[in-house]
């Protein structure tokens, strides 16, 4: 039975405990580019790939990311889980031409004054193009991941897409906001 003095002592020790718990439950939140990261990974399993692409002859589905890496550790979560029937690899480069066999490449906002050159080296190659940055879609990158009403969202310029050779999905489609290219 609770007493006076008892409930006196739980009343006292709510603010302590609190304050251990605060901090826990933060670490447990999860960060953006961990939400990134997973988007990266569905998008990879809701895109079709050339068979001579998605199928080449490496055990590895790999993931670029090009410029400064936003992701840091964040993005060994889903290194190793399967797409395409192949083991996820990630692979990271401050030069496109670093970046060799992706079937996927992040362009960091890092890259964006060279997003020009970059984009038309990879014009009709297979390779699916995923942005964070405002533009990156209108400008040619595939997929953008923007936020809104604190919530990460993502723009497919299908346009784009259909010229590398890649099928997004159109379950994919119905959740995105489509962008058409500036010309």
């Amino acid at each position: 039975m609770l007493t006076v003095k008892r409930i006196k002592i739980i009343l006292l020790l709510l603010p302590v405990v609190g304050c251990l718990l605060v901090p826990a439950l933060a670490q447990q939140q999860v960060g953006e580019y961990q939400i990134k990261a997973a988007f990266l990974y569905n998008f990879a399993k809701f895109v079709d790939w050339p068979a001579c692409n998605a199928c080449n002859d490496s055990d590895f589905f790999i993931i670029g990311i090009l410029g400064d890496d936003p992701f840091r550790e964040e993005i060994e979560a889903i290194a190793g889980k399967s797409v395409k029937e192949k083991r996820l690899a990630i692979e990271r480069s401050a030069t496109l031409e670093g970046l060799k066999n992706c079937q996927v490449i992040f362009i960091s906002a890092s890259a964006k004054t060279d997003l020009p050159r970059i984009l038309k080296k990879l014009k009709d190659q297979p390779v699916l193009t995923v942005g964070d940055t405002p533009g990156f879609a209108e400008a040619g990158v595939m997929i953008n991941l923007y936020t809104a009403d604190n919530k990460i969202r993502f723009e497919i310029n299908p346009a784009a897409a259909d010229q590398a050779g890649l099928k997004i999905s159109s379950q994919l489609l119905k959740l995105a906001r489509i962008v058409e290219s500036k010309e």
